[in-house]
């Protein structure tokens, strides 16, 4: 099956989670808690192939308002392909960094919604994720080391992009010097490069003496 992550298409199997399928394909998606439904960070909009998608279960809804949700928002750490079929996605990044460039005017509004959208669902999702930690479903160091790993990747991703607008990588022509033999005879006299002594015939012609002026001659 195939599955489009801001207009680029990547292939992927049931099973596999949105995130997973985003992050081995270095697609434009956030990710800071390493993936453990924390952050935040890695909503994404379905635009097609919504019922080849897993169920809303409990965590996501904890998380997303009902208008979130009517909008087609998916907590991609959270939601899993269950059907073969084709799956088109706009990440919450990708769109704001369109906005950003296509857009500003919008930005204000948009983070307005969606700050109002994450406070209204504030009070279920730490309930839920302070359920997830006494349970034991979440462990401390488990969490760290994902940070870790998704800190690692996003400066992986920081580092190609570099690169690429420098154009680092690409294969420069190799710099070439070429010498003049020297003479080993020993004698003061050596063998002269042909382009020197085509050099040294060039002179410049002479100028005669009446049409040279004096330093303090008088300029009319």
């Amino acid at each position: 099956m195939f599955v489009h992550i801001n207009d680029k298409q990547f292939e992927a199997k049931p099973g596999e989670r949105l995130i997973d399928v985003a992050r081995k394909n270095h697609a434009h998606i956030g990710y800071f808690c390493g993936a453990n439904g924390i952050c935040q960070t890695c909503y994404v909009k379905v635009l097609e192939g919504m019922h080849l998608l897993s169920p809303l279960d409990d965590r996501e809804k904890a998380m997303l308002s009902d208008r979130l949700i009517d909008e087609g928002i998916r907590v991609a750490c959270l939601t899993t392909l269950e059907k073969l079929g084709t799956v088109k996605l706009l990440t919450t990044v990708e769109e704001v960094k369109r906005m950003v460039e296509k857009k500003p005017q919008e930005i204000i509004p948009y983070q307005a919604k969606m700050g109002w959208e994450s406070l209204v669902k504030f009070p279920e999702t730490i309930a839920m994720q302070a359920q997830r930690f006494s349970t034991g479903k979440l462990e401390t160091w488990q969490l760290v080391t994902d940070i870790a790993g998704a800190v690692a990747g996003a400066l992986e991703l920081v580092v190609m992009a570099v690169q690429g607008s420098l154009g680092w990588g690409k294969k420069t022509k190799a710099f070439t010097r070429e010498y003049v033999p020297a003479a080993t005879d020993g004698n003061e006299s050596t063998k002269e490069h042909p382009d020197k002594k085509k050099a040294e015939k060039k002179t410049s012609p002479e100028i005669d003496t009446s049409l040279k002026q004096h330093k303090h001659a008088p300029v009319n």
